[in-house]
């Protein structure tokens, strides 16, 4: 049940802490607190907010502050809102976003480098890669992929060919690079397969607009460029291999 709520975007105590009310049905922080295995400050400030939510109510029994858990038939109705009010929010952020350039001014073209560490770190390097306005270039290894976190992954191409963000990827010649190829039409990409003793490259290159993400599946690290004259560079020089690999390409 916590896992579910979880998923629905209650945080774990969120979950943890609305699941033994609606076990007591009517209870005091304390037994909450006791059954959800949080400190009482943390189910306080929990319960206030699903009063908020209208999830829950509060009121006085025996001179003890008691909480009320609402019928269940209102949760859908509560994330429903939540979700309208997300959509607003993301519609209010992609306004604010052309006002925050002002402010940045000529400082985001400025070269700079940054480190990620970690699957969030890896996952974030994808992330920006969404932000793209042209197609992306890059170097793959699908067996790397495959050791990566298939779930994201697989969402986040879908994600990719969703904004309209066409890649072109060379990949070397593993049996499982033939099963992405296949997918290339519904994904907005094209891929071509080189012979493996031509390229054995295991980690992920992308290179777009001014930044080159240069990232390790396996060692869980990336590092991204952001340099105009670079990114150039390096897209001519992608180019030359992209020709190339037509040439000696294996065909599925």
């Amino acid at each position: 049940m916590q896992e579910k709520l979880v998923s629905l975007g209650f945080d774990v105590n969120e979950a943890k802490v609305y699941v033994a009310l609606l076990e007591f049905g009517s209870a005091g922080v304390s037994a909450i607190a006791q059954k959800a295995h949080v400190n009482r400050t943390t189910a306080y400030d929990i319960l206030s907010r699903l009063v908020d939510m209208e999830l829950a109510t509060m009121g006085v029994e025996t001179k003890k502050q008691t909480y009320h858990a609402e019928p269940l038939e209102k949760l859908p109705i509560v994330l429903e809102k939540r979700a309208l009010e997300t959509a607003q929010q993301a519609k209010q952020a992609q306004q604010l976003v052309s006002e925050l350039k002002l402010v940045a001014g000529r400082s985001s073209k400025k070269p700079r480098i940054r480190l990620f560490e970690g699957e969030q770190g890896i996952k974030s390097l994808y992330e920006d890669s969404l932000l793209s306005k042209e197609e992306i270039r890059s170097f793959s290894s699908t067996e790397s992929l495959e050791g990566f976190d298939p779930s994201y992954l697989h969402q986040y191409y879908r994600r990719r060919a969703g904004r309209n963000i066409f890649i072109k990827a060379i990949i070397n010649d593993v049996p499982s690079a033939r099963q992405y190829k296949g997918q290339d039409a519904k994904l907005n990409r094209e891929i071509r397969i080189v012979p493996f003793e031509k390229m054995n490259v295991k980690p992920e290159t992308y290179v777009y607009e001014n930044k080159v993400a240069i990232f390790s599946l396996k060692e869980r690290f990336g590092v991204l460029i952001e340099s105009q004259d670079i990114a150039d560079a390096l897209k001519k020089l992608y180019d030359l291999a992209w020709d190339q690999a037509k040439s000696i390409e294996k065909k599925v």
